[in-house]
């Protein structure tokens, strides 16, 4: 499962890379956050586990839009009932927990 509150206070979007430096708009002005050289500038700790753990939050990202698009497909194809539909989304939740 991952754990989210460890990035709550992380920088917001926009970042975008300025040379090998990945900056953060701040009033349209690029604030240095991380380089990639390893030279830390203002990079805290909750930006550092958003971007070390952005590979295992898109893989989340992709599992629940599979589990969504089943059964989304299958109450199209198969006529699921809404009970059947909320209780697997329901394990699709708890899913990440068991990971």
């Amino acid at each position: 499962m991952i754990y989210t509150d460890k990035y709550e206070g992380h920088k917001t979007a926009p970042w975008r890379w300025f040379g090998n430096i990945l900056l953060v708009d701040a009033d349209n002005y690029g604030l240095p956050l991380f380089e990639l050289n390893g030279k830390p500038t203002e990079l805290d700790r909750p930006d550092e586990q958003l971007i070390t753990d952005a590979p295992l939050l898109l893989a989340e990202v992709k599992r629940l839009r599979e589990g969504l698009r089943e059964i989304v497909s299958d109450f199209e194809i198969k006529k699921t009932d809404k009970w059947e539909m909320l209780f697997r989304i329901e394990t699709i939740l708890k899913g990440d927990e068991e990971e």
